[in-house]
């Protein structure tokens, strides 16, 4: 008759107890020592954990195949392991002694049955021929359509590319090959509200991705990818997508043969295994985030997979840096004399951001291609982009001086520049002189702004016509008004929304040193509110309500628990509980903070708990409504 862990702990020395409490993380009763009820405690608190279905099923889906195997031969037939692994697996409290030999107790054996023989032989035997991998994939693949989107894309009414479009995101673009690659990021990075949509078109949001550290785009987009909706692209349901990569990262560094691996995971959780196998993993493999073999049939966590799984499922912010230095840098640029600027694509994607604002892209390689043309440099005027700033940007770590063409390009905007100058408010046009002044007041396509002569350069506009539009239309290039520095377009809209955004950081407490800008930003708001309420109504809409993926302290998780308080929002701690080895994510209800702890209403537990504010490891603001009803609290 099989034994039950108690039964068998009965027979193991004080020294076999305290390995196995150690390796398993168990409590140990205060003052066990002391007699025979002491340790009689010891045993049952052992036993209880041990027991445990949740720690159970997480230590065996932890073990590496030939300890699996071992076991399970064990189980059924009671063949005796190796002494190396009978050690391993008497310290894990899997199998204890009895008469000499190592017995598997009841509750393991129950376990057990789960699991066919094959579904755990998942772990490569041999070395496997991976196939190799673009590096940061992932991450330059979003790039590559942020890149692509500052110019600005149509997109069709369900919010995605036309067909045009998506040829542009795929054009030259060797780190996206597929329709539905291309337009997954694009609505991952769009849901993050990195891309701003507006009347059938969609451009990069360049004061929401610079405002955050260049590894926050990736990261984030990595969390959607594992939480969102995906229904349309065929991936499997989310918990899926997030339960596979949490097992991933659990056997990093380890080759694993795919439909075993597969096999052994749906015997844990509900697994999709035919949608996992034919849409998400080549999904990954696509983005770098896996490396498989020829086959497809065996698989591996890459290092930029293993980064971003370890940032996500344990919130470890800290332990990933060295992996994120490559995409901190700034590299070489080289200027050619037709004008075309190369510098490699791993790098700052901030840096890349601001070069595609001066210039066209070509092609995205292992080397970015850019080109410069008169074009681009007006565009770039428009977008805010002042002329010596266009200077810096083309010239920064150059491998030279700039080519006398780009020279050239230069010395002519700067003298056409502001050769006129636009007075909106006002609405009076000035000329650089009186020749020019003469020369608009004939111009035919400046007919319709009827230009009356104040002075000699200084005309009044007393037509309806948009004079800063139809004198740019003709050639002209007037001094901006203002540039708005947040702005993309000049567009007073999106300013506002960028300043929204800004007062979210501020609001969540993620920046205290915003001070001068928070006046600003409510003034701006609140003119907003009272001038367009539905323009409002959208930027508090589309402002994401995101972990802002850096390092919390208490101070900063304590001001984001508070503001979720007073605002009746849900939260997501990363919370490690008394007793537990590793941390949980706790959707809460904050109600306030007393003292070293937080009351809130858990939504795993459905009552009300307090949570000590020192085991409260990162915590994560979500658009949902919280709900705390009344409940007696207990000691979470």
């Amino acid at each position: 008759m099989p034994l039950s862990h108690f039964q068998l702990l009965t027979t193991c020395s004080e020294d076999q107890l305290q390995r196995i409490c150690d390796r398993r993380r168990l409590p140990i009763p205060t003052r066990w020592e002391d007699g025979p009820e002491g340790r009689k405690r010891l045993l049952k608190t052992m036993a209880f954990h041990l027991e445990d279905n949740r720690h159970l099923t997480d230590i065996l889906a932890d073990l590496k195949s030939p300890v699996l195997l071992a076991l399970k031969h064990l189980s059924v037939a009671g063949s005796q392991p190796s002494a190396a692994l009978a050690q391993e697996l008497m310290d894990l409290g899997l199998a204890l002694p009895k008469d000499g030999e190592l017995v598997v107790p009841e509750r393991v054996a129950d376990a057990l049955e789960d699991f066919d023989e094959g579904a755990l032989s998942f772990q490569s035997a041999g070395e496997v021929a991976l196939q190799q991998t673009q590096p940061f994939g992932f991450s330059l693949a979003l790039s590559s359509v942020l890149l692509r989107c500052v110019g600005g894309i149509r997109v069709l009414k369900g919010g995605l590319p036309a067909k045009k479009e998506l040829h542009q995101l795929l054009h030259r673009n060797a780190l996206l090959k597929e329709d539905q690659d291309a337009t997954l990021l694009f609505t991952l990075l769009h849901r993050l509200g990195l891309l701003w949509s507006r009347e059938g078109r969609v451009d990069t949001l360049l004061p929401a991705v610079l405002s955050h550290p260049p590894r926050w785009v990736a990261e984030r987009a990595f969390a959607s990818l594992l939480e969102h909706d995906l229904k349309a692209w065929g991936m499997p349901p989310a918990e899926d997508r997030h339960f596979l990569m949490q097992h991933l990262l659990e056997r990093r560094g380890q080759t694993l043969a795919v439909q075993p691996f597969l096999a052994f995971l749906r015997t844990l959780h509900t697994l999709d295994e035919a949608r996992t196998a034919e849409v998400f993993l080549p999904f990954l493999k696509r983005m770098g985030l896996i490396a498989m073999d020829a086959a497809g049939s065996h698989l591996a966590l890459t290092e930029h997979g293993e980064a971003l799984a370890h940032e996500y499922l344990l919130r470890d912010h800290a332990g990933t840096e060295a992996h994120w230095q490559p995409m901190d840098h700034e590299a070489a640029l080289v200027l050619q004399p037709n004008l075309e600027v190369l510098t490699p694509l791993l790098q700052n994607p901030h840096r890349l951001l601001r070069l595609a604002q001066v210039a066209e892209i070509e092609a995205l390689d292992a080397m970015a291609t850019f080109r410069v043309g008169h074009d681009t440099l007006v565009r770039a005027l428009d977008m805010g982009v002042g002329l010596e700033d266009l200077r810096v940007r083309l010239s920064e770590r150059a491998s030279g001086p700039l080519p006398q063409p780009l020279v050239q390009l230069f010395d002519d905007l700067s003298a056409r520049v502001g050769e006129v100058e636009v007075e909106q408010g006002a609405r009076l046009v000035r000329a650089r002189s009186a020749s020019l002044a003469e020369e608009l007041r004939l111009r035919p396509e400046l007919a319709q702004l009827r230009l009356v002569p104040i002075s000699d350069t200084v005309m009044e506009v007393r037509g309806q016509g948009n004079a800063f539009a139809l004198l740019k239309a003709a050639g002209f290039l007037p001094k901006p008004a203002r540039f708005l520095p947040v702005s993309l377009d000049g567009d007073e809209d999106l300013y506002l929304w960028a300043l929204a955004a800004l007062a979210f950081v501020d609001e969540k407490g993620m920046a205290h040193h915003l001070e001068p800008v928070r006046t600003m930003v409510r003034a701006a708001l609140q003119k907003l509110h009272d001038e367009d309420a539905n323009l409002y109504q959208e930027i508090q809409k589309r402002i994401p309500m995101l972990h802002m993926g850096s390092a919390q302290g208490p101070e900063e998780t304590q001001r984001i628990l508070e503001y979720a308080g007073s605002h009746t929002l849900m939260v997501e701690l990363t919370y490690l509980p008394p007793a537990a080895h590793r941390t949980q994510l706790r959707r809460v209800t904050p109600r306030e903070v007393d003292g070293d702890h937080l009351q809130a209403f858990c939504h795993l537990h459905q009552e009300e708990m307090a949570f000590r504010l020192s085991r409260i490891q990162g915590v994560r603001l979500l658009n949902e409504r919280g709900w705390t009803p009344g409940a007696h609290s207990a000691a979470g």
